[in-house]
């Protein structure tokens, strides 16, 4: 036997893909004495190498971090920076050096994932070469330093964009690639296509990465500004017409824009319409740059302006000439040129409101959000009305002042004092203009502080003298000497005391004497009312468009198919017996709607028992002729100041107005701020009333406004809207991938059946 002994090596049945004898099937004898020849982990016998090892990417990535901290976090710190900077170059250029050394060469499936990853780091490091070139150092040696300032940052903006794009086109790629690749590294063989998969992935992700940085970055350079929103000029309104057809004095509107331009347009329509209905009104479109005379006694100061003149007296109305930022004021142009028209057509007129009841105009008065009278003070001077308050200080519990045109009590808290409701019904059988406005919800009888041993004025007999001391007793010889609170009514027949019990705030006697009689009683209704709280009672939040021809309704009337009023809580209203003669005449202007009731129990449900649906009466308008012509008041120019310093002297209507005219409704939130900034039909109602309160009503009419509606949204609403816009959203975009990703998945798998 031969001493010489073989040694085979078994063969594994595996081939070499690239060609050559099966690894591991040498069957060449090894010489004698010979150790035998293994294979590593791994080893691909003539293919040879493993590979870089999986340490070179960590480094590479180090290098990047460190060349980032160098130029970016500590860039302050010079000797520091440059350190960091070039340490993190050299880590980049070894790493990338590493990837061709032969030491780490390899062949077949192993060999084409390291060919991915050179050119990978080559795409890097030719990025980082680029951004070196960004730098002051580079900008130096490359002569970008010496170039215009314009020609050096359209340079340095191209060289910025091709290494970020280089950068993320190399480290996507090659991140995707190595995470692939980690699981399978010691695979003796690692599949290749599922790296270059990988790769392909990361690949894409970047590229849509660069896209939408670019798409960012062209979007904000360029100029280009698209509005989609609603735009249309407003129309000279009905009211605007009826006004300029009023004038008296020929009123001169002058228009000063440039030759050539898109708001002069706009504003030149608008004001030829209107001149065609107003013959007293003479419109001219001229250019102040070449009428500056004119445009200096005008008062013109810029281009876009709008001037009315009525002799020496001037208002103006600004627009503007860039079309951008006129359109706020071209959508309410007919609005702002109504309240300068207004303030020529008339003299300044003085309202009074009562203050000192807590009324929703009483600055001094603890009231929730949303119960104030700011609009209506608004309202009021666009009316070209000067807002006054009314006190005891200003005579409110003696004489009324002079100057007084309209007086308006709003919704009152607290109780009057006997010596206020009769001065108030003194200045009104003189022939003054009230409006007043009255709240059930504020004030009932109980919440009144009587005097010890007080006997309800309703529970006498008739003719039954009141008790010493009962709120039914004669009022003291002085004011003063009347229990604080406390509020002293003299005897008088049944039907009048019953009419005070129901109104705690002391106006009974006055509204009898406007022939009306006030129920406190809050109406409801189950079907048609505001929704609010989300419960039953929001049927107090009454909705209505049942509206009289008066000339005080009369916008509402004419557009009741499209405005509504809101009255939340209102009493009712009735005709009182005839008792101070036939002089007097009462219109129901607003009605409720004929299946509301009065809900007595306040439980916010109708009893049909006693709660009986129907028509309740909500405003009126009463008018009064007077036996004989008022006296003509004496222009007061005290306070009513003409524009720019000018005391030529208005007509005013009011003045030839013989009559006693009130307005009386019976829910005052109807005109608070809550209610009126979400519900124009009744600033219509509060303007119209107004209106015919001054003898105007041939004014009355709805304006034009192309304002975008405000959308509102209560705190709930915000939450789902967030939380739609938060995870919604998402999900949508989720289960359509999903949907759209198993339906291929299903045609696929259908067509490989079919095979």
């Amino acid at each position: 036997m031969n001493d010489d002994k073989k040694v085979h090596v078994e063969d594994t049945g595996a081939s070499d893909r690239d060609g050559g004898a099966p690894i591991g099937s040498a069957k060449a004898s090894a010489a004698p004495g010979a150790p035998a020849k293994r294979v590593a982990p791994g080893g691909h016998g003539a293919s040879g190498g493993h590979g870089a090892p999986a340490w070179i990417v960590p480094v590479y990535l180090s290098g990047l971090v460190l060349v980032f901290a160098g130029q970016r976090a500590l860039s302050a710190l010079e000797s520091g920076a440059t350190m960091l900077t070039l340490a993190g170059a050299v880590l980049v250029l070894m790493a990338t050096l590493l990837r061709f050394s032969p030491k780490f060469g390899a062949a077949g499936e192993r060999g084409s994932i390291e060919t991915l990853m050179r050119v990978t780091s080559l795409v890097g490091l030719v990025a980082l070469a680029i951004y070196g070139v960004t730098t002051e150092w580079g900008q130096e040696r490359f002569g970008i330093a010496a170039q215009e300032l314009q020609s050096r940052e359209r340079t340095l903006a191209v060289l910025r964009v091709v290494w970020l794009v280089l950068l993320a086109v190399a480290l996507v790629p090659m991140a995707f690639a190595e995470a692939s690749l980690r699981p399978m590294r010691r695979a003796e063989r690692p599949e290749a296509r599922r790296v270059r998969a990988a790769a392909a992935a990361g690949l894409t992700l970047a590229l849509a990465l660069v896209y939408g940085a670019l798409f960012v970055f062209a979007a904000d350079t360029a100029d280009v500004k698209v509005d989609y929103s609603y735009f249309k000029t407003s129309g000279p309104g009905e009211a605007t017409k009826k006004m300029a057809q009023s004038l008296e004095d020929q009123v001169q509107v002058t228009a000063f824009f440039p030759e050539v331009n898109e708001v002069k347009s706009e504003v030149e329509g608008y004001l030829k319409e209107l001149s065609k209905a107003a013959p007293k009104l003479k419109v001219e479109m001229t250019d102040r740059l070449l009428e500056p005379k004119k445009a200096r006694d005008l008062r013109a100061t810029q281009d876009g302006t709008i001037v009315l003149a009525k002799g020496k007296v001037t208002r103006s109305v600004v627009v503007g000439t860039e079309l951008d930022s006129a359109r706020s004021k071209l959508k309410t142009l007919d609005r702002d040129l109504q309240a300068q028209l207004l303030k020529l057509a008339r003299a300044r007129r003085t309202v009074y409101m009562t203050v000192g009841h807590g009324e929703l105009n009483d600055k001094g008065a603890n009231v929730a959000e949303g119960r104030s009278a700011q609009i209506v003070q608004e309202l009021l001077r666009k009316q070209n009305y000067t807002v006054k308050d009314l006190g005891l200080g200003q005579g409110l519990g003696n004489e009324l002042p002079a100057d007084a045109d309209v007086v308006i009590v709003l919704g009152p808290t607290e109780p009057f004092a006997r010596e206020e409701v009769a001065a108030l019904k003194r200045w009104v059988d003189g022939g003054g203009k009230l409006l007043l406005a009255l709240d059930p919800d504020a004030v009932s009888a109980a919440d009144l502080v009587r005097a010890p041993g007080a006997v309800p004025a309703e529970a006498l007999a008739p003719g039954e003298p009141a008790p010493a001391g009962s709120a039914a007793a004669p009022a003291p010889a002085s004011p003063s000497a009347a229990p604080a609170g406390a509020r002293a009514v003299p005897a008088a027949p049944v039907a009048r005391a019953a009419s005070d019990a129901a109104n705690p705030f002391g106006f009974g006697e006055l509204l009898q004497g406007l022939g009306l009689i006030y129920s406190p009683t809050v109406l409801a209704n189950e079907n048609k009312h505001v929704r609010r709280r989300y419960n039953d009672s929001d049927r107090v939040m009454l909705v209505t468009s049942g509206f009289s021809s008066h000339a005080s309704v009369s916008t509402l009337s004419r557009n009741a198919s499209s405005l509504v009023v809101v009255a939340s809580g209102a009493g009712s209203l009735e005709g009182a017996p005839n008792s101070d003669g036939p002089n007097y005449k009462v219109d129901f202007a607003i009605r409720s709607e004929p299946d509301t009731f009065a809900d007595a129990d306040r439980n916010f449900a109708r009893d049909k028992s006693n709660e009986p649906a129907k028509t309740y009466n909500i405003a009126a308008a009463v008018s009064r002729q007077l036996g004989a012509k008022a006296p003509k008041k004496k222009p007061d120019t005290k306070d009513k100041p003409h524009a720019h310093g000018d005391s030529e002297a208005e007509s005013d209507p009011l003045e030839d107005l013989n009559e006693t005219r009130a307005f009386v409704i019976s829910d005052a939130d109807a005109l608070s701020d809550l209610v009126l900034a979400n519900v124009p039909g009744n600033q219509y109602l509060f303007v119209d009333a107004i209106r015919w309160l001054g003898g105007e009503e041939s004014w009355a009419g709805q304006q034009t406004t192309e304002e975008d509606v405000t959308i509102e949204h209560t705190k709930k609403e915000d939450q789902v809207w967030f939380y739609s816009t938060i995870f919604g959203a998402p999900a949508l975009v989720l289960g359509a991938g999903l949907f759209a990703s198993r339906r291929a998945r299903q045609r696929k798998e259908h067509r490989g059946g079919k095979r």
